[in-house]
């Protein structure tokens, strides 16, 4: 073994050429009973008939094989703990008696004992309160609310479908056609200059105003722009809300009424409250472990696999012509892949294992969202891949309650309206 970076190890492994050759023997021997070729019968192959046609593939199989076994050999013998495995490749020049490859592979950083006793960490204290079940069910309310024509000026409250296009300059936005909006006013679904603009309009009207928009608004060209904008007004509809009765209720398949409403509203903001919080620990953790430890070397390895996870995610959600520049997703890569080794180094330090009562728990805590538990339960406990994604979560958790049971810990007693602000 010798070093070639700071993480970076080539191993040299080598095999008696006897081993190889009695292996692929073996094989063709094998294959010689199960091919079957034109003019001898079933198991009748002669052997060098096999090796002349199968030989050089069945030898790279064998060789493949062998550098795969004898490699992860080779790596337990040395103490080795590797983060990838860079390339792996044969000796042409070795001598007639051996056969040997190289492999060059990246080993894990080394860490220091991880310390975070003067760690200062702000742990939100939560309860859920009438008034937030209050807000959610008004929240419900204003989703099954039905729209009419107002037969009046715009006010607030009220939705506003409009037609506009905008000049930048000498350019149109957009070129051809208008772009068509639905906003409720005073929801902030607009910014201030425009919702001003649309106070006071009735169906059918047109006007010419001149905004200043936001950086952040949707259409990119008109972001950040002064712009001479035309607006033509198709209707102003006023809302008229659900009661919030037992009938209400029985909408959202809730039989029993807008008591049992309130309760399985209340379980579901306990659900999201639970969630939050446990968001809004792991980051304060994270972002103090990451702050503290920001030096150590990084595998190559682990960043290029991240950034391939980050470009998938992104290719998945806004479609597969999608692909960012490295330097781009790079220091988010390297961060993920930093915070994933001190996570894990603090587990391995503290022999934290997966306790399986937190994945149980958790599992059957996704199933409670669902129509049939018993069913989501099932299906999860026969993927393992399901059940690896659990356990992976379950286990960060185990390591953020690990910091926070040895860090300097403040409570901070905030409202569930702050706390999903902050989420």
């Amino acid at each position: 073994m010798e070093k070639t970076g700071d993480l970076g190890r080539r191993l040299t492994v080598e095999l008696p050429a006897e081993q190889i050759d009695q292996k692929v023997s073996g094989r063709l021997d094998e294959l010689r009973r199960q091919v079957r070729l034109k003019g001898f019968r079933p198991g009748k192959v002669p052997l060098n008939v096999v090796r002349q046609r199968y030989g050089a593939q069945v030898r790279q199989e064998v060789l493949q094989e062998a550098m795969q076994t004898a490699l992860q050999e080779a790596i337990t013998e040395q103490e080795l703990r590797v983060a990838g495995v860079s390339s792996l490749n044969p000796d042409d020049e070795a001598d007639g008696e051996a056969f040997r490859f190289t492999a060059d592979v990246e080993v894990f950083p080394e860490l220091p004992d991880i310390e975070v006793s003067d760690l200062e960490i702000e742990r939100p204290v939560v309860e859920i309160g009438e008034s937030d079940v209050d807000d959610m069910i008004q929240t419900l309310r204003e989703q099954r609310r039905s729209w009419s024509d107002a037969g009046r000026p715009a006010a607030e409250g009220d939705r506003v479908s409009i037609r506009f296009h905008a000049r930048v300059g000498d350019r149109r936005v957009p070129e051809e056609g208008e772009h068509n909006l639905q906003p409720v006013l005073g929801s902030g679904a607009l910014f201030e200059g425009f919702e001003q603009a649309l106070t006071g309009v009735e169906a059918g009207d047109e006007k010419t105003v001149e905004l200043e928009f936001p950086e952040d608004f949707g259409d990119p060209e008109l972001g950040g722009n002064t712009a001479e904008v035309h607006i033509a007004v198709d209707a102003v509809e006023a809302s008229e809300m659900p009661e919030a009765d037992d009938e209400f209720a029985r909408e959202f398949g809730i039989e029993d009424g807008m008591e049992q409403m309130r309760v399985d509203v209340r379980k579901n903001l306990e659900r999201e409250m639970r969630g939050a919080r446990t968001n809004r620990l792991k980051k304060a953790v994270t972002d103090g472990l990451a702050e503290r430890y920001a030096d150590f070397s990084l595998p190559e390895s682990a960043v290029q696999q991240e950034l391939q996870q980050m470009q998938a995610q992104l290719r998945q959600q806004y479609g597969e012509q999608v692909n960012l520049p490295e330097e781009q997703l790079r220091p988010g890569a390297e961060r993920r892949v930093r915070l994933g080794f001190l996570l894990a180094e603090i587990a391995r330090q503290h022999d934290l294992e997966i306790d399986p009562e937190r994945v149980d728990a958790r599992i059957a805590e996704i199933a409670e969202t669902y129509e049939n538990p018993a069913e989501v339960i099932e299906l999860y406990k026969q993927n393992e891949q399901l059940v690896g994604q659990i356990e992976n979560g379950v286990l960060e958790e185990q390591v953020v309650d690990w910091v926070l049971d040895n860090a300097r810990v403040s409570d901070n007693e905030i409202s569930f309206k702050q706390l999903m602000e902050s989420a």
